[in-house]
């Protein structure tokens, strides 16, 4: 990625109000440097941190400063968008938080943050948003609020899904924007108003408002794209209320008892309000719920708690590395791994994980692991061997004495009356042997299934604790997949809370190494899909769906409402004449561009060239004739429209073609296409099953899940080239560059619209979104996309057909009778 020069320069301005006392120094506002060498694409990102914390349990200062610096090494050291890069340190913040309060939980205290990032490019300032915080941006004499409504019940350390909103402000000199944790009652009128000076308005942000002050001013000024940190205002020692003069009282008793002691010191963050203005500042002075004594410690990892631990000293490359400004002595520390015992319990994390991975195959492929030596569990066993040994023995002896003595407790047998067979004796001697057997089952199914299971959860636990020893990826693998099998065999005798937390384990560290990122999916339809529907393409726009169903050629559309997405079953999208004009099924859709010359919200194509530009009811669609290319159709597989340009593009490839329109003086198509290819064209044309642009370059996929890249852009006297077929880097452990990516086969692809124009492409039986970062001959792998492991019990009904992305990045997968989406994706 180039670098952006800046033209702008910001000045923050921190304001910090507690207690009627004003602060020049914000705690956890922080603008960071790029380190000396970071990720790709972050060498001149400057990144700007204001996290806000509050809640019941305070947290000391020097905890606030190593989980900011920890965010931005997170940050700086995420290649690829801007997007991801803003999420992951956005995610370890809430995972950090979320951990830190389960911790607590029994305790009734809880910290919950409040979170905005931003970064200056060029003239623009993009920023996330986490929590319900609030953006003000004053720009030619019009203030703009930007405050998303999704996020407003839910703060970082809440839930295990990141609130995250992104939004970008097109910055000029002059302007001010107001970034506010909490926003201040009269601030946006203050703003709105104006003042002759950037002083002026500083005291008037101060003296409009008495309630406490947790924001930030910044001040955008021409320059060379520095950030400047001001040093916040400060109360006048005269403003300062008079201490209280001590009152003598004549002959008081001495106090009985040791002297009290003076109370600890409290972070200048968390001290508390007498009257604080908002239930945010409440938090934040710890006035509601209020729970024990703080903890000291911030766990950067999951870790499971372990009574009678046994330690194991780890090889030295799963040592833990110093904090960043800890003494280097202490890296030198072996790191010690506490094994569990077998009857150790772990606390409940929350409801049972499904499974996902199957048995090992057999050939010795995963290496077998020592389960460690239980004494307890040991002697259950011998005592059940025992006892079944002497029921056998028991049973035999019973048998055989009773076959001796029966007949001695039978009367006679007199004459003419029938004797006692064997068969009535063995009828007699088998009832008690089969008693036995009844009550020994009930014994089994009550502890000898428990005992099933702890041998199998033992042998889990064995596996994560190898798994966690190794560094080799594929070892790594092989450890927590082998935890997933026994935990599976485990599942079907119990189903106990510190089964479901290993299993959550083994799941995040699989998902580590694979680079997958969970979302949160709901059916967006409200009451489904008809299961006659054969959803081929979707698409999408800020608020609405579209959904071509292949089966009959026509589109449905749902428009975005309180609880989901409603059909409109007044929208008319479907095979007719119009105008004139015969249109049959239809074969492709695409969102069309804001502004078009139809003022339609889709176009659509049937399989004769012809375009639908269709509009919400109950305005009837607009249908236009392409002009037939001077070979004809041969069978059209679909179409893409480049938004910057206006090109359409057609894609036969049974004719080993792409055609491009280009639109006339009012935005129709009325001239002839021309052929894309040049002297070079794609080998197995007949095969290409979808094709996008971004504006530079044509992207072209195959039905084998290779792709082909071709630039868009024409020089005098180069022949237009394409890279066939485009490399793909794959930067996961253990995997390797290629054509094509192992573990997926890709059906359909999509752009993201900016500022960071990623590539997704869509595995439907894995139902998995990869995202990639496109150049000319090569696909860069930045991640892939699932849904939880509880989402999937609802979607693995049936494979998936078709996925989109909406401009506001929502993600929306089909499965047959519904539609999931989920929403903020990188």
């Amino acid at each position: 990625m180039e670098a952006v020069t800046a033209a702008l320069d910001l000045n923050l301005l921190p304001f910090h109000r507690l207690k009627g006392q004003e602060a020049p120094i914000l705690p956890g506002l922080r603008i960071i440097a790029p380190p000396r060498r970071p990720a790709r694409g972050r060498e001149e990102d400057q990144l700007i941190v204001f996290l806000s914390l509050a809640g019941n349990m305070p947290l000391p200062a020097a905890e606030h400063d190593r989980l900011v610096t920890s965010l931005a090494e997170r940050f700086h050291r995420s290649p690829g968008a801007l997007t991801s890069a803003l999420r992951a340190g956005a995610d370890f913040i809430n995972q950090a938080l979320v951990e830190r309060n389960m911790r607590t939980t029994g305790k009734g205290q809880y910290l919950v943050g409040r979170l905005i990032l931003g970064v200056l490019r060029g003239e623009q300032l993009f920023l996330a948003l986490c929590g319900p915080v609030h953006v003000l941006h004053h720009t030619g004499g019009q203030t703009r609020h930007v405050h998303e409504e999704q996020t407003v019940r839910n703060g970082l350390g809440a839930s295990q899904t990141t609130p995250i909103h992104f939004t970008q402000i097109d910055l000029h000199p002059g302007d001010l924007v107001a970034l506010c944790a909490a926003l201040p009652s009269g601030w946006e009128a203050a703003l709105q108003e104006g003042h002759a000076t950037f002083d002026l308005l500083r005291k008037s942000l101060l003296t409009v408002t008495q309630e406490d002050l947790n924001a930030i001013l910044v001040q955008v000024r021409a320059g060379k794209g520095i950030l400047t940190l001001l040093r916040g205002a400060v109360t006048p020692v005269e403003a300062r209320p008079a201490p209280v003069p001590a009152v003598v009282v004549p002959d008081a008793p001495p106090p009985s008892g040791p002297a009290p002691q003076p109370a600890p010191a409290i972070p200048t963050s968390q001290v508390a309000s007498e009257q604080p203005a908002s239930r945010f500042a409440r938090l934040l002075a710890g006035q509601e719920a209020g729970g024990s004594a703080p903890e000291q410690e911030l766990a950067a990892a999951p870790v499971l708690p372990v009574p009678a631990p046994q330690e194991q000293v780890l090889p030295a490359a799963l040592e833990p590395q110093p904090e960043e400004g800890a003494p280097a002595e202490s890296a030198s520390r072996p790191l010690r791994l506490i094994t569990r015992p077998a009857t150790a319990r772990l606390h409940k994390p929350g409801g049972r994980a499904s499974r996902f991975v199957s048995p090992p195959g057999e050939g010795g492929e995963t290496p077998e692991i020592s389960r460690p030596i239980v004494q307890k569990r040991q002697q259950t066993f011998r005592g059940l061997a025992k006892w079944m040994r002497g029921v056998q023995v028991f049973t035999r002896s019973t048998g055989e004495k009773l076959r001796q003595f029966l007949p001695n407790l039978l009367p006679g047998a007199r004459e003419g009356e029938p004797r006692l067979t064997g068969m009535s004796m063995v009828f007699v001697v088998v009832v008690i042997p089969l008693l036995v057997v009844m009550i020994a089952m009930t014994f089994y199914n009550k502890h000898g299934r428990t005992a099933s299971y702890q041998e199998n959860y033992e042998q889990a636990w064995a596996a994560s604790v190898w798994a966690a020893a190794q560094t080799n990826p594929a070892d790594i693998r092989v450890g927590w997949e082998r935890t997933l099998y026994y935990l599976n065999i485990a599942d079907d005798y119990q189903d106990t809370d510190e089964a479901v937390e290993l299993r959550a384990r083994a799941q995040l560290a699989l998902d580590n190494l694979d680079s997958i990122l969970r979302l949160d999916f709901s059916p967006a339809i409200v009451g489904g899909l008809s299961q006659t529907v054969e959803v081929t393409h979707l698409a999408a726009t800020n608020t609405d769906l579209y959904v071509l169903d292949g089966a009959r050629g026509t589109v449905l559309r749902f428009y975005l409402g309180l609880q989901g997405y409603l059909a409109d079953t007044q929208f008319s999208c479907s095979p007719g004449t119009y105008g004139g004009v015969r249109v049959g099924e239809l074969v492709d859709i695409v969102a069309a561009p804001k502004v078009n010359t139809f003022s339609a919200t889709l176009i659509a194509m049937d399989g004769a060239g012809n375009l639908l530009f269709c509009r919400p009811s109950p305005s009837e669609p607009t249908a236009v004739q392409l002009a037939a290319p001077s070979l004809g159709w041969r069978s059209i597989g679909g179409f893409t429209l480049d938004p910057s340009s206006g090109y359409l593009y057609v894609l036969d490839p049974v004719a080993n073609a792409v055609w491009v329109y280009a639109p006339d003086r009012n935005g129709e198509y009325t001239n002839l296409p021309v052929m894309f290819f040049g002297a070079q064209v794609p080998a197995g044309m007949e095969s290409a099953i979808d094709m996008v642009t971004n504006g530079a370059d044509l992207y072209l996929l195959f039905q084998d899940g290779h792709i082909a890249a071709c630039t868009l852009l024409e020089f005098q006297g180069v022949p237009k080239r394409c890279s066939d077929p485009a490399q793909f880097v794959d930067n996961r452990p253990d995997r390797t560059a290629g054509i094509s990516i192992a573990d997926a086969l890709f059906t359909q692809m999509t752009f993201a619209e900016a500022p960071d124009q990623a590539l997704y492409l869509f595995d439907p039986l894995a139902q998995a979104v990869y995202r990639f970062s496109p150049r000319p001959d090569s696909l860069i792998l930045q991640g892939q996309f699932r849904a939880a492991e509880d989402d999937r019990l609802k979607m693995l009904v049936s494979t998936a057909t078709a996925m989109t992305i909406s401009p506001n990045r929502y993600i929306f997968i089909s499965i047959s009778g519904q539609v999931y989406y989920a929403t903020d994706v990188p």
